[in-house]
């Protein structure tokens, strides 16, 4: 499982975040293949030629709470 860190600004705290599931979630909502992006920080993905810089936009992109995929509510 591969988790990453997201800057919660509501909640004024790190949240992590399992990133597989979020782009598991993610391939079955949309049509488009989900293409990673290598950088530094690992956190850029592209869909459908547009590209997303942290998790959070991109859970929003896609009308998914990012807390949804945090690993505290995975294992709940």
């Amino acid at each position: 499982m591969k988790t990453a860190r997201e800057y919660d600004e509501t909640a004024k705290r790190d949240v992590h975040v399992d990133v597989d599931a979020l782009l598991a979630a993610i391939n079955e909502i949309s049509e488009s293949e989900v293409h990673r992006i290598e950088d530094g920080d690992g956190q850029r993905v592209s869909i459908d030629g547009r590209e997303y810089h942290t998790w959070r936009e991109l859970a929003e992109a896609f009308e998914l709470d990012v807390h949804d995929f945090s690993i505290t509510e995975a294992n709940r």
